[in-house]
């Protein structure tokens, strides 16, 4: 159902409030579901899918206005080695294996990282970041695939090792009947980070654990023109490495330099 959700999707099946009630409907009565289990499927469709038709120059265009970088669109999609949802961790690791094909000495990543490459990290360093494309492209488990995994792994620990830390920040918008009157509380937080583990969306506050994790600065570059301030937890911007993700509020890319 999920799959064929998907597909809707991306033909442009459903433009308007209207579109999405018959599709629902329809899938619904056709699945023999409650039709708002079937919404729910739809809207964690529709945000890990680009929008059909939609346009990635803004990115391009924005990335050039506020930063003063040009830089090249890379969408790697959303399924991992064993995931779906994982566009932010695809994101994440394309920019940490061209950080490492580029940088001049060594670069300071977590063993968790450099043991994720095993007998892989030869052929990292001397295969283009295309090449990799083109094999994720190819096969979901190539190298960027299975790094995404050992990504979204990492920061799940991070997050419940300092979950005291991570939970002021964490705001289940959209997602409020799985959570406890009154608010998160911890055990809601620790089921959300269950989720993560699985195929549950990267959201800003995996995005802060990620920057933790790879040792990195993050700058969004938001679609709509809406400047988003930079992520450097570790205040590592200035004298280590900046990312670059696009983001649509649906789905992530990453921005490769040019």
């Amino acid at each position: 159902l999920r799959e064929t959700l998907e597909a809707w999707h991306q033909a442009g099946a459903a433009q308007s409030a209207a579109d999405v009630d018959a599709v629902v409907g329809s899938l619904a009565h056709d699945a023999h579901m409650d039709p708002a289990v079937v919404r729910i499927m739809w809207h964690s469709v529709a945000r890990s899918v680009r929008p059909v038709g939609g346009s990635t120059d803004m990115y391009v265009t924005l990335a050039k206005l506020n930063h003063g970088l040009d830089m090249e669109v890379v969408d790697l999609g959303q399924y991992s080695a064993e995931h779906c949802n994982s566009c932010m961790f695809l994101t994440c690791a394309a920019s940490i294996l061209h950080r490492h094909q580029h940088s001049s000495g060594e670069v300071d990543l977590p063993e968790v990282v450099r043991s994720a490459w095993g007998d892989d990290a030869a052929r990292i360093k001397t295969t283009t970041m295309e090449e990799l494309e083109h094999e994720h492209r190819s096969q979901r488990a190539g190298i960027l695939g299975r790094l995404a995994d050992v990504l979204r792994h990492s920061a799940c620990e991070v997050l419940l090792k300092d979950e005291l830390s991570y939970l002021p920040f964490f705001a289940p918008v959209g997602r409020a009947a799985r959570y406890s009157p009154g608010g998160p509380s911890l055990e809601d937080f620790r089921n959300w980070v269950q989720r993560l583990r699985g195929n549950e969306e990267g959201d800003e506050l995996v995005m802060l654990a990620l920057s933790q994790v790879c040792i990195c600065a993050l700058q969004a570059v938001q679609r709509s023109g809406y400047r988003v301030p930079l992520m450097d937890p570790l205040g590592v911007a200035a004298s280590g490495f900046t990312a670059y993700w696009g983001n649509d509020d649906k789905h992530w890319v990453w921005l490769r330099p040019l």
